[in-house]
């Protein structure tokens, strides 16, 4: 239950919640003795009562509170209280870099306010390996921006609450990293691979990305999604959004290298030869503050629109539009199984992805020796006859749920009667809300997102049976019909966990 405005806890007075979380709540409070407010972070109950919860979270506040640097929210205390953990840090009187994006920069903040912001945070960074400590979880909503000084905005990084020693792989992993920390983690990480300072640099750069064009790296509302993306998916360009940006484009993309030998040995590096190339790049005169006109050449959405119209558009599809959906996925589908959409970029060498750039590039078409004369038109052919197609008998019809209805078996693969379309079972998703029922959504859209998590998925046992020797969170189709992935047995498991295929949860 949280704690009420003008209780004291731990000798602290709460002055009002700052916000709260699923390891549990921030408060602005008064300090017992001092003539100053905090912020203090006190978890819930049944996360402090873990035992290897409760150890990590004594030595890693510990470690946090070494770190004395001007753009670090520093840490003051740490101590229990009524079974709960807690932790008081500096109060910092400002606005996380995510709300000012959510309400004044929609559609990207102007490189000027950037540019101090990455500054800033790679130098709070580079200060923390230097000591040994990796942040973890680097991303708008742990930056702050105050107004502390006449000669310009302040910024802070925050929330070293999941800081590890550069030599611990342990603890924070796609198993149960937030929606929000994945979205800008680095590929090892979430992998559970060894990390040191660039994995940092990494998710510095996707929010730098976030920052410039007011979307995220790779965004979709299913974490599977993103981190099959963030492991496999090239880098978008920012001049996709943000055309006057493209030269900065080759700075991003090495420090979001999927293989971390290729990003910049340090992440002041890659803010310095941001802020170099910035430099020759024009600016705008204002920034952007609502949604850039569509450019010259359209673009096809990487995402389905999370707007209610989605729903809408889907319940209104006639048949035959269902049919021409289930004939174009199919083909997808069989072209990425032939392509093998899940691959891991660095075991590629340079040259290969130079040829296949270079391949893939539009050929100008060879000069003509001499000059052709144009072929005449060819004749309008006659009107097409078209016949009406004899009308089905209710008994043709088949039966069966199709996309849209409810359903109840959780990750269940099924073909829709109507179209052919493979559909999944799912929760919320970009069409859903949370509590709403489980639903049939298109295996390839609605579920987990065009092209990526079902046509590539590898064959594999049944739900429940063992999956030892994969690698942990590999994900599959079970043999009897369910998305899964393998849980159990890996460096952040128990020990003794037995590794088996179950239920995909994000």
């Amino acid at each position: 239950m949280p704690l009420r405005i003008g209780e004291t806890f731990a000798g602290y007075r709460v002055l009002r919640l700052l916000g709260s979380g699923g390891m549990g709540e921030v408060y602005l409070v008064q300090h017992p003795r001092l003539p100053r407010q905090e912020a203090l972070k006190v978890l819930r109950p049944d996360i402090s009562s873990d035992p290897s919860i409760r150890e990590r979270f004594i030595r890693e506040a510990d470690l946090a509170a070494g770190l004395h640097h001007p753009h670090i929210v520093g840490i003051h205390d740490r101590g229990e209280h009524d079974g709960q953990l807690w932790i008081a840090m500096d109060y910092i009187d400002g606005t996380d870099v995510a709300h000012l994006l959510e309400q004044k920069y929609p559609a990207g903040m102007p490189v000027d306010l950037v540019l101090p912001i990455i500054t800033a945070v790679a130098s709070a960074l580079d200060y923390a390996h230097k000591k040994g400590l990796l942040h973890r979880d680097v991303k708008p909503a742990n930056i702050i921006v105050a107004e502390l000084y006449t000669d310009g905005p302040s910024v802070f990084l925050a929330d070293f609450g999941i800081a590890r020693p550069l030599d611990d792989i342990s603890g924070i992993t796609a198993t149960n990293m937030t929606v929000g920390t994945v979205a800008y983690a680095a590929p090892e990480q979430l992998m559970g691979e060894q990390m040191d300072g660039r994995a940092d640099q990494y998710a510095l750069a996707a929010t730098t990305y976030h920052l410039l064009t007011g979307q995220q790296l790779f965004p979709h509302s299913n974490p599977a999604v993103v981190i099959s993306r963030h492991l496999n998916s090239p880098v978008p360009a920012l001049a996709e959004r943000r055309p006057e940006l493209a030269s900065l484009d080759p700075v991003l993309a090495a420090s979001l290298a999927k293989n971390p030998k290729d990003r910049f040995a340090c992440c002041t590096d890659f803010a310095r030869a941001f802020t170099e190339t910035a430099a020759t790049t024009p600016r705008v005169a204002a920034a952007p503050t609502t949604p850039a006109p569509a450019s010259r050449r359209p673009h096809v959405p990487r995402t389905p629109s999370r707007t209610s119209g989605v729903t809408a558009d889907r319940d209104s599809d006639a048949s035959v539009k269902r049919w021409l959906i289930g004939i174009s996925v199919a083909a997808v589908v069989l072209l990425l199984i032939v392509a093998g959409v899940l691959w891991r970029p660095w075991q590629h060498s340079q040259s290969e992805t130079s040829a296949t750039s270079s391949s893939n590039a539009p050929t100008p078409p060879a000069p003509s020796a001499r000059t052709t004369p144009p072929a005449p038109s060819p004749a309008v052919p006659p009107p097409m006859t078209i016949t009406a197609l004899p009308t089905t008998s209710t008994a043709e019809v088949p039966s069966g749920p199709t996309i849209g209805d409810e359903c109840d078996d959780w990750m269940k693969f099924s073909i829709d009667p109507l179209s052919g379309q493979e559909m999944l079972c799912s929760g919320y998703s970009g069409v859903l809300s949370r509590g709403e029922p489980m639903r049939w959504f298109s295996a390839e859209e609605g579920a987990v997102g065009p092209s990526h998590g079902t046509a590539d998925l590898p064959r594999v046992g049944r739900l429940g049976s063992s999956c030892d020797g994969e690698a942990s969170l590999t994900m599959g189709r079970s043999s009897d019909g369910y998305m899964v992935m393998c849980v159990g047995g890996g460096p952040y498991d128990r020990p003794g966990t037995r590794p088996v295929w179950t239920k995909y949860s994000p």
